[in-house]
């Protein structure tokens, strides 16, 4: 594997690997582990990736990944994010580019509420090494729609205990580049991500009012290609595929979020031609396929400078 270098672009990808879900931790197959590989490869060598962002992972998990891909050697560094706060388990991790990211620090967005802790996202920062700016990565994996529904007095929470913390890092902090990417478990339309969270689809709207966030992947809820030149057996209509659901089983829950700066600023922009679910024939038969444990397909946007 040998990855090439463009030092004016840097290229994120997120994916919930379905390695260790809360249930079955460090139980995946032998099949399913070296599956994961082999996407991981395709993303570091098709698409370029410089920050590649893990879910459903554990500390194990992490460093069969590394080992395997000898990461380490070219020239990736980890941060792991599968640790505990209290009974909360987290299971995500950063797999990044050192010639592009140099790692700041990181901390646990959360809040005290009346009996428990509610935790939003994971906050990791980061100095852009071209332009020697600040970046804030959020990494969010938000509870299942199984124990909690759409909409939920909980997600609402989460959204707005998220909007807080981006609020700290770009007015106290004067962080303006921030990032979020997760497995939200909710869509782009819904409550916690529009008016909680305050991410938008109206790109015209955020340039005008530079708080607000802007959500690419509502362009991801629909086949891209129209009837009667869709074949639905190749490609998937979203990033999580859920089989028994009646009426949609392809659900937007992964998504890339954007801070005004990058579709409102002269430095480092948003390339949203760039801005893919990234699955092909094979990856989405393994998703269709009921033995398998794959659900999520990888995403990817791209930040560039002239």
């Amino acid at each position: 594997m040998q990855p090439t270098e463009n030092i004016k672009k840097i290229t994120f990808s997120w994916w919930n690997t379905s390695l260790s879900p809360h249930s079955k931790e460090n139980k995946s197959s032998d099949e399913h582990k070296l599956y994961v590989l082999f996407i991981l490869t395709r993303l570091f060598i098709e698409k370029d990736v410089d920050v590649l962002c893990l879910c459903e992972v554990t500390e194990e998990d992490i460093y069969y990944i590394v080992e395997q891909l000898n990461l380490e050697s070219l020239n990736y560094d980890i941060y792991n994010g599968a640790l505990r706060d209290g009974r909360k388990k987290f299971d995500l991790c950063i797999i990044y580019r050192t010639s592009k990211l140099t790692f700041v620090s990181s901390d646990i967005i959360s809040k005290m509420q009346i009996t428990k802790k509610i935790h939003a996202a994971q906050q990791v920062n980061f100095i852009i090494n071209e332009t020697n700016e600040p970046l804030a990565l959020y990494l969010v994996h938000w509870s299942s729609r199984l124990y909690d529904y759409p909409d939920s007095p909980n997600k609402i929470q989460l959204g707005s205990l998220l909007r807080d913390a981006v609020d700290d890092c770009r007015d106290t902090k004067n962080i303006k580049h921030v990032v979020i990417l997760g497995d939200f478990n909710d869509e782009p339309y819904n409550q916690s991500l529009t008016d909680s969270l305050f991410a938008s689809r109206d790109i015209h709207l955020v340039q005008k009012l530079p708080k607000l966030l802007y959500n690419p992947f509502w362009r991801h809820m629909s086949h891209k290609a129209l009837h009667p030149f869709n074949n639905s057996d190749e490609k998937g209509c979203g990033t999580y595929f859920y089989k028994s659901d009646q009426s949609n089983r392809w659900k937007t829950f992964d998504q890339i979020i954007f801070s005004s700066d990058f579709v409102n600023g002269d430095g480092w922009y948003l390339n949203e031609e760039k801005t893919e679910v990234f699955g092909d024939k094979q990856l989405i038969d393994y998703v269709y396929n009921s033995k398998s444990k794959f659900d999520h397909l990888p995403i990817i946007s791209v930040i560039e400078r002239a």
